[in-house]
């Protein structure tokens, strides 16, 4: 659906999203730990070592060479040293969608930064030309290194491992990601090339810390939004439609306060996935918006909403999601496009979603990017309230006193009492009278007259009715 026509002069600057502060100077983005890279030429099985290390699916894994092409990276623990663990794109790799200098940057990135480098070779192909070329270039740049003799599963994958000792790099450790072998070994060795963690290390996954998810449509500006936020070239921007593959993690702290930011793949209408990759690229989209607190909806301002905006809206509405949406691309809006005009053709179109923030951004320009963490933080706050029950209580009768659940089956529903039993989102259970009778319309109600007066209006409640014992 493209926005419509809208007849008011334009504004110069958009104003700021709703519940705004702006900060004196934004944060930026900050490693805690120490980086091991996992390196090496395509198709040697990095992506799959890096989930094993990890013990779960993290970055997609495709026997086409060239499926990771942005920097992968998660915290994890060796032997108890935390540190973040860094999956690249392949060295040499030409990509089919002329990505290949993109990738290259990427790949440049994360060797520079990188406290550890790991080589992965290949142990059934042996060593080849390519090999030698990376490791040379790797060696150059006077890291620690070792190298990780994958795929090594079989007699004859085994017995190519010497031929690696050849480039100098020591140790040799022999794995195998698919049947998990060597990563043990792997690990005990890398863990003595750490520094000693500090006693206080986070756990591994970043627990506790507001998660915030960037999702949309492809080529909406998702991965210059991060980038913009992460000052730094953190994920591939490309005019490529379908760059980001992987749900991709950061660490950032706002205003000394740290969160997690999930930049996701474009999402996009289709009966059926072109592949695997594009597949589990979908599917690992679907599983952020699911283990996010607060989801930001982007949307680019010259298309407005489409048929995949809003079934994604319905999924993050029927997960209980904090929402945000963020109306991207301002600068290219229409001469006559106006911010207010725009909140009304959302409204006009949402209408169930009155309260939810907007903010209008231009990533590709830097701006009013870090301003909308100010509001997605927020919701994040309303959405993990502790609610007196005192304070619930009288919320409780006030809004059945403005307007009473109906009567239905001759039975005359009462509200009595509440409690909160959750948050994010906030969650509450009330005890009252004949509750099996009230219907969803006033559900709806009431929830939006507890968040009004109980200052959560923003964000999703959830609401559970009982009958009170007698």
């Amino acid at each position: 659906m493209k926005s419509p026509s809208l007849e008011q002069p334009p504004e110069p600057e958009a104003p700021a999203p709703r519940k705004l502060i702006l900060p004196p100077k934004p944060g930026m983005l900050e490693r805690l730990y120490p980086t091991v890279a996992l390196v090496g030429r395509p198709n040697v099985g990095k992506s799959s070592l890096f989930n094993a290390l990890l013990g779960r699916e993290v970055s997609i894994t495709d026997a086409r060479a060239g499926t990771t092409r942005d920097r992968v990276l998660h915290p994890i623990k060796l032997m108890e040293k935390a540190c973040d663990l860094l999956d690249t794109g392949g060295i040499g790799i030409v990509d089919e969608q002329n990505l290949t200098e993109h990738i290259e940057q990427q790949i440049q990135a994360a060797v520079v930064s990188a406290t550890i480098l790991a080589l992965v070779v290949d142990a059934k192909e042996g060593l080849t030309p390519l090999d030698r070329q990376v490791a040379a270039r790797l060696r150059a740049l006077g890291r620690p290194m070792l190298m990780v003799a994958n795929k090594a599963e079989g007699k004859e994958a085994a017995l190519t491992v010497g031929e690696f000792s050849a480039l100098g790099i020591e140790p040799v450790i022999a794995t195998s990601a698919l049947h998990r072998r060597g990563l043990e070994e792997l690990e005990e060795a890398l863990a003595a090339m750490l520094p000693v963690s500090e006693p206080d290390a986070p756990l591994t996954d970043w627990e506790g810390l507001p998660k915030i998810a960037v999702v949309g449509r492809r080529n909406v500006g998702k991965s210059s939004f991060v980038n913009a936020l992460a000052r730094q070239d953190r994920t591939i921007v490309s005019e490529i439609a379908g760059t980001t593959r992987d749900s991709i993690d950061l660490l950032l702290h706002k205003d000394n306060r740290p969160f997690v930011l999930i930049d996701t793949a474009g999402l996009r209408r289709m009966k059926e996935p072109e592949g695997p990759v594009e597949f589990f690229s979908q599917v690992r989209t679907e599983r952020a918006i699911r283990r996010a607190d607060v989801v930001m909806l982007m949307v680019s301002a010259p298309d407005g909403f489409g048929v995949t905006d809003r079934k994604t809206l319905d999924m993050i509405v029927e997960l209980y999601k904090s929402l945000m949406i963020v109306v991207n691309k301002w600068d290219l809006a229409t001469d006559d496009a106006t911010t207010g005009a725009y909140v009304k053709y959302i409204e006009s179109i949402l209408p169930s979603l009155k309260h939810t923030p907007l903010a209008f951004t231009s990533a590709q320009m830097g701006r009013r990017c870090w301003q909308t963490l100010d509001v997605a933080l927020d919701l994040y706050d309303q959405a993990h309230a502790d609610i007196p029950t005192p304070k619930l209580n009288k919320a409780i009768e006030e809004a059945e006193r403005w307007h009473e659940p109906p009567a239905k089956k001759n039975k005359k529903p009462r509200l009595l009492y509440g409690v909160q039993v959750a948050k994010g989102p906030s969650t509450f259970v009330i005890y009252g009278r004949h509750t099996s009778v009230i219907d969803d319309k006033y559900k709806r109600y009431l929830a939006r007259s507890l968040g009004e007066k109980l200052g959560i209006e923003e964000v999703p409640l959830r609401i559970f009715f009982r009958d009170a014992p007698r």
